[in-house]
């Protein structure tokens, strides 16, 4: 019976060196997160992107200033709660087609901030393609959970950067019960 195993062990062996030495299709970077890439390229016509945009409150932390969350009304208004601040930003945001530089029509996304030159926020437009835009969100969700409309003032100064939205959200549930915020 020894000697059978032996006969077997060595043809058993070249066939697994063999299907090792085989190219391979699988690929040998890290993978890559898609369904956030495919999200923005949906939405980066112009009726996708306003809908993205209508209605949600978003995680941002993009570029030098602090992070800031924001929460777009379905009528165009932008409220911005950032990190360090108490004040509730007013802005605009608006979905707009126009021209790249090598003239291909284009959808983008553009916040303005009236009065406002702070944290990244600026009174004149900041327009960024639409799926670009979508693209850098952190986290993005329906609703005004943080109860933004309407308010000048958050409940709380945001003290560092949140991991997600869900960790402000738990802090204004655990206020609101204590008053009627």
């Amino acid at each position: 019976m020894s000697s059978l195993r032996s006969a077997l062990a060595l043809p058993l062996a070249a066939l697994a060196l063999a299907a090792c030495s085989q190219p391979s299709d699988a690929p040998t970077g890290p993978a890559l997160a898609m369904p956030g890439i495919d999200y923005a390229v949906e939405n980066s016509t112009l009726h996708g992107a306003a809908r993205a945009m209508r209605n949600h409150t978003w995680l941002w932390t993009r570029g030098n200033g602090p992070a800031q969350i924001h929460y777009s009304t379905a009528d165009g208004r932008d409220l911005v709660w950032m990190v360090g601040q108490r004040r509730i930003f007013q802005g605009q945001w608006m979905v707009e087609n126009t021209s790249d530089s090598s003239g291909q029509q284009i959808t983008q996304i553009c916040l303005r901030y009236p009065g406002v030159n702070f944290g990244g926020l600026s009174a004149t437009p900041t327009c960024r393609p639409a799926g670009t835009f979508l693209g850098e969100m952190q986290q993005r969700e329906g609703g005004d959970p943080l109860q933004m409309n309407g308010r000048t003032q958050a409940l709380f100064v945001i003290d560092k950067t949140p991991a997600n939205l869900a960790e402000i959200e738990a802090r204004v549930a655990s206020i609101k019960g204590l008053s009627n915020y």
